[in-house]
């Protein structure tokens, strides 16, 4: 069984809870679909444009959204393919279970690792464990550079230790600890002919999903990892040379909580403003309907032709969903004939909840 010489400070059980609290609160936080999917596309284009700052390859958060909503295609070798590739990698996330796909193991990441690739090496490159006399292709991988060399080390039964001693539900550390470590083994190691870094950061994003400590697939790993890059540089060479991993689960761990945090706080927030500003917001309304209103607070009026160009729906659909906002009163009608359109009722927001503020962790 696999073994990690470590300490379990204060630090790291400060920064397990803090994770474990915030997850709570985003899992607790019921979002309508139409809005988790609304924060949810900005966190993955955050995440793509954190990536960017990783690989050294920055794109910006606009650009970073045209991928996220497919409109950049993953065609030849482009330098934007690497983004597309790692758009389909959280897609296969977020469909992802052991008991329907591999179990986390040695072939899962060679799968993950073939959908980063592809396009990008040549096709002997993609997916293929190295031998540890090969030298890693280095191509946006920043940390290849740390791994150290081990002759007589079998790359897919190391990772099958590591996974095994993970699967294993007893007398093991935290999950937290286990995916840390994991990312450890992995920039040591650098198992991978291509692609090992960006490689880690997407296996322990699936890892942690598997285990519940990712919820919907909505923490962004490389936007975590992505604020302490050089601090985990630093954190694995001294790891390394004391051969105990305190210090780079501490800075790991450190990241993954300060993220988990400002997520919990952008799920609160996305239902106070958008939520709570309505009664029975979340159960009366379809999709359409909760964002035809916030519409109208930016537009302050909308005709029904325009909703139903906006919401890609016919004439009639358009007509009696305005109907039912306005027999909710939600909405009020104004004009006759061709000149009606439809603003916010007066009574409806004057009556909206003040946005509570949220308490902000601080962090050691």
């Amino acid at each position: 069984m696999y073994t990690a010489q470590f300490t379990t400070t204060q630090y790291i059980l400060s920064y397990i809870v803090k994770y474990e609290l915030s997850l709570e609160r985003i899992k607790n936080t019921q979002l309508p679909e139409v809005y988790f999917n609304e924060l949810y596309e900005k966190l993955r284009a955050e995440d793509i444009d954190k990536l960017g700052e990783i690989i050294g390859n920055s794109i910006g958060y606009s650009k970073a959204l045209l991928v996220q909503r497919g409109k950049i295609l993953p065609t030849g070798k482009n330098k934007d393919r690497i983004f597309t590739n790692f758009r389909s990698v959280h897609d296969f996330i977020n469909v992802y279970t052991a008991s329907s796909f591999y179990k986390p193991s040695a072939e899962l990441m060679v799968h993950i690792n073939k959908l980063i690739a592809k396009g990008l090496v040549d096709e002997w490159e993609i997916g293929k464990l190295r031998t540890f006399s090969e030298k890693p292709n280095d191509l946006y991988d920043f940390w290849y550079k740390l791994r150290d060399f081990f002759p007589n080390l079998r790359p897919k039964k190391h990772l099958d230790d590591i996974f095994m001693w993970i699967n294993t539900q007893k007398n093991v550390p935290h999950k937290l600890i286990q995916l840390a470590i994991l990312l450890y083994e992995i920039i040591d190691k650098a198992p991978f002919t291509a692609f090992n870094q960006i490689t880690g950061i997407m296996t322990i994003s699936v890892v942690a999903k598997e285990y519940g400590y990712n919820h919907k697939n909505i923490i962004p790993f490389a936007k975590a990892l992505n604020q302490v890059s050089e601090e985990i540089v630093s954190a694995f060479k001294i790891s390394k040379s004391k051969k105990d991993l305190t210090i780079f689960i501490e800075t790991i761990l450190y990241a993954l909580a300060l993220t988990a945090d400002d997520v919990a706080l952008q799920v609160r927030r996305t239902y106070n403003t958008k939520v709570k500003k309505f009664n029975k917001l979340d159960d009366s309304l379809n999709p359409r309907q909760i964002k035809v209103l916030e519409i109208l607070e930016k537009e302050k009026r909308i005709t029904r032709i325009q909703y139903a160009k906006s919401m890609g729906i016919s004439f009639m659909t358009a007509f009696r969903d305005l109907q039912e906002l306005l027999e909710h009163k939600y909405v009020q009608q104004k004009g006759v004939g061709r000149g009606t359109y439809y603003v916010l009722l007066k009574t409806n927001t004057e009556s909206m909840p003040q946005i509570q503020k949220e308490s902000i962790l601080t962090f050691n």
